[in-house]
This record gives structure tokens, C-alpha cells and sequence, in this order.
């Protein structure tokens, strides 16, 4: 231990890479706060750092510019969405899939409604930023969606015996519950949140009713 100290290693029990690892946590929810405030192309690096009460030299220390910093905030939401919606999915049955996309969906809508800056990050800031952030977005979301109809164990053969491409149907339903999202969150969330889980239901079952029934 003394050895270590001595090379700058640790400092009072806590290593570099580990200080190293918070400055950039500290970093990220700051990004979310100034976002939500300003938008990602109002924010300037000095802002955040004010925020995260770091100083500039510790933002280059962990992002190479501001693109890099958005994209793991929305990384960090997106992580954070993903693991509360499989959450709220464990205990279901696989074979009701009307009710994995409910809780699905209230879980969701719900996460949004109670993180207002992360939900800014998640369906605003990130699209038109350039080529590279819209294919994460769409790349992480598509997971997402897929992700949902795989806790049918048959959804790829129902898939094709109904002449879908999965992918794109995941493209679809996805595309449909974010512009509701979008909608509820300019709005301000003033729909109550079980209206909102019933719109998307009734858009969901009307693009393939057949696909959402148990078989």
C-alpha cells in the first residue's frame, strides 16, 4: 500500500482508475442536467464541467469532444431504460405477448416521465447530431425492441410464417411507442400515463394483432 501511494497509484484508499471512472460518472449526469436545460447544442464544456464541479482539463481526460459525451449519456440512459423494462419483464410468462408489451410500455412511459432530463437525452438531443449518433440511437433502441419479442420463444417462426422481417417489425413498433413518447413528453406528460400505455397498445395491436396474441 505505502508503495503505491508513493507512486501516485492511490490516493486515501481510492486508485486512479477508480477516481478516474467517478470523475467520468460525474461528468455524464452533469451532461444530462445541461441538456435538459439547454439542449446538447447549447451546452459548452465549461457549463458541464461547472456543473460536475470539475475542471476542463478532467472533461478531455474522459471524452475526446462533446459527440463522445453525449453519446455515453445516452448510452448511460439507455442501460439504465434497458435494465428497468427486462426488470419489470422477468416474472412474466413468455407466451402472453399482449402482456410483455403492456408492462413493456408502462415501464417505459413511467421512466420517462420520472427522469425528465434523461428523457430530453433519449428522444431529442441525440437524432440529426450526425450519421454516427442517429446509428447508435437506432441501433441500441432496435435492440431493445427485439429484445421485447424475443421473450416469445417462436417470434422469429412467427415472424416469417406471417411474411414479416423481424428486424423491421422491431423497427416499427419501436418507431411507434418513441412518437408517442416524443408527443407526451413536448406536451409536457399532462396525459395521464395509463392513456398513454393504452394509445400505443391499440397502434401495436393494429399493426399485427395476429403477432401480439399468444398463439
Amino acid at each position: 500500500m505505502e508503495a503505491e501511494q508513493k507512486t501516485g497509484r492511490r490516493y486515501k484508499g481510492v486508485s486512479n482508475e477508480q477516481r478516474r471512472a467517478e470523475r467520468r460518472q460525474k461528468l455524464i449526469e452533469a451532461a444530462m442536467v445541461v441538456y435538459g436545460a439547454v439542449g446538447y447544442h447549447g451546452a459548452s464544456v465549461r457549463a458541464i464541467c461547472a456543473e460536475a464541479g470539475l475542471t476542463e482539463r478532467y472533461f478531455y481526460e474522459s471524452f475526446e469532444n462533446g459527440e463522445a459525451l453525449l453519446a455515453a449519456a445516452f448510452g448511460a440512459v439507455m442501460e439504465r431504460l434497458t435494465s428497468e423494462v427486462m426488470a419489470a419483464l422477468a416474472p412474466l410468462s413468455t407466451l402472453d405477448m399482449g402482456l410483455v408489451v403492456r408492462v413493456a410500455l408502462a415501464t417505459y412511459y413511467s421512466q420517462l416521465r420520472e427522469n425528465p432530463n434523461e428523457a430530453r437525452v433519449f428522444l431529442v438531443e441525440i437524432l440529426g447530431v450526425s450519421p454516427r449518433m442517429d446509428a447508435i440511437y437506432w441501433d441500441a433502441i432496435r435492440q431493445v425492441s427485439l429484445s421485447v419479442l424475443r421473450f416469445s420463444p417462436d417470434a422469429a417462426e412467427r415472424a416469417e410464417a406471417l411474411g414479416l422481417d423481424l428486424d423491421l417489425f422491431a423497427d416499427g413498433l419501436i418507431g411507434a411507442v418513441v412518437q408517442i413518447a416524443l408527443g407526451w413528453v413536448r406536451a409536457g406528460y399532462a396525459t395521464p400515463i395509463e392513456t398513454v400505455v393504452e394509445t400505443a397498445m391499440a397502434i401495436l395491436g393494429a399493426v399485427n394483432r395476429q403477432f401480439l396474441s399468444p398463439p
